[in-house]
């Protein structure tokens, strides 16, 4: 019986913990507050993370699983082998699940607190920044542009690179300047059709200038 309270005193504390660092980020957020949103004493908390940070990287770790999980299911992650033998229209549907897959986890519905922690972080990095960049970010990154370097293998590195940032920039302007882009769309959220359309564009925008830089548009270097 103890076994099992303690594991409901750990999830009310990450769930809370994940509710606060959204709304407030890692510096706004104090452990006290996390406690006392998750009916537990200050204590609990130390017993079970040891510290904020700690509890923030397992707020950010369970986000991380959950989105490679969802990637997983969805076969957007696919390995160098299994790359290589995709045909052109294939690679180029793949690219278009990814960016819908990405969408989904950060603009919903319904709208997740991934892309809120992700914000905050954006605009206070935190000593966790690092971490969050290796274990995630770069991951995610050479994932990325595995598929680019597949639909345009005669591209520079550094050029497979920049389309990388590129295509990945357009998926989380939808998140970043939401509000912004609701208003000028006169809406109150976006709709559940939104994530599969604007994944459809921002591919085919995306494999149309993948052509420019390899006709010579990439600019200076």
């Amino acid at each position: 019986m103890k076994r099992a309270s303690g594991s409901g005193t750990r999830r009310r504390l990450l769930r809370a913990a994940t509710e606060l660092f959204a709304e407030r980020g890692f510096h706004g957020t104090k452990i006290r507050d996390i406690a006392d949103r998750a009916g537990v004493n200050l204590a609990s908390g130390n017993y079970h993370f040891g510290s904020k940070r700690d509890l923030y990287l397992e707020v950010l770790r369970t986000q991380f699983a959950a989105i490679r999980n969802l990637f997983s299911r969805r076969s957007v992650q696919p390995t160098a082998t299994e790359l290589a033998k995709l045909p052109r229209a294939s690679l180029e549907r793949l690219l278009e699940k990814r960016v819908q897959s990405m969408l989904d986890v950060l603009v919903g519905p319904p709208l997740g607190a991934h892309g809120a922690l992700m914000l905050r972080e954006m605009a206070d990095p935190s000593e966790a920044l690092p971490v969050i960049v290796r274990e995630f970010i770069f991951p995610m990154k050479s994932e990325m542009e595995a598929i680019v370097s597949r639909l345009a293998p005669e591209l520079s590195a550094r050029d497979i690179e920049r389309c990388g940032f590129s295509i990945v920039g357009q998926v989380l302007h939808y998140r970043f300047a939401m509000p912004i882009v609701l208003e000028l769309l006169g809406l109150r959220q976006y709709p559940s059709s939104f994530s599969r359309h604007t994944a459809r564009h921002i591919a085919r925008f995306s494999v149309g200038g993948m052509g420019r830089a390899r006709n010579g548009g990439g600019g200076a270097r």
